[in-house]
């Protein structure tokens, strides 16, 4: 999935200004990752509330999409499907017209239809199944899945330096002291067109997902991919 450092390149206006949307933007990755590096729901929690603005929900309204399992052709989960695939409609729809003036909610609806533009307009899902077409009858193609989805991984943390250096994004604490976030420096992008990711990232920045009218952006970035 995109990186963390791609998601904040990708808000525009002064939005990063704002530290509720801002945890917005984190919450569909960081949420999981809580659960799993604090040491389970209960100590997650306890870490929410510890970053908690007066703007953003109570732990519990997010409690049982952070539990749910995400899956294709659904829209379950924190990324309402797959973060390849989020429902992004599903999402904006199901707020209430004051969650949907809300900060927190605004970076989390943000995160999501970045996520929908990168992976389209890379077409990675295409790439991927055109390299396991390929592979087709193979004895081990648990293996050779494996391999290129870690090749796919590996782009994402070698587009970490490139975002970071062009966009000169600071990661906050809460996402620095996970330690998740890698650098790969060497070797060829395989499922990533830097080009295509650079012109995406800069499209979404004309935007200003905290104050825009985000019903017609999710419309117009939904009909550019």
């Amino acid at each position: 999935m995109p990186g963390y450092y791609l998601h904040l390149a990708a808000c525009g206006g002064h939005s990063l200004e704002n530290r509720s949307f801002v945890l917005g933007v984190e919450a569909p990755d960081l949420l999981k990752k809580h659960v799993k590096f604090c040491g389970g729901i209960e100590k997650a929690h306890a870490k929410y509330d510890s970053l908690r603005t007066s703007e953003m929900p109570e732990y519990c309204e997010l409690q049982p999409r952070i539990q749910q399992k995400e899956m294709a052709n659904s829209n379950g989960g924190l990324h309402y499907g797959l973060s390849s695939q989020p429902d992004v409609k599903a999402c904006w729809s199901g707020l209430t017209e004051m969650q949907k003036a809300n900060p927190f909610y605004r970076g989390y609806v943000w995160h999501l239809l970045t996520d929908a533009i990168m992976y389209g307009r890379l077409d990675i899902e295409s790439k991927f199944q055109k390299i396991l077409h390929e592979y087709h009858g193979h004895l081990d193609m648990e293996v050779v899945e494996m391999q290129e989805v870690e090749k796919l991984h590996a782009d994402w943390d070698k587009t970490n330096t490139l975002v970071r250096n062009t966009y000169h994004i600071v990661l906050p604490p809460e996402v620095e002291e996970l330690g998740v976030v890698k650098f790969v420096n060497e070797g060829d992008l395989v499922y990533v067109d830097w080009s295509i990711l650079k012109e995406t990232i800069d499209y979404m920045r004309t935007f200003d997902p905290l104050n825009g009218d985000m019903e017609s952006i999710i419309e117009e970035v939904l009909t550019s991919i």
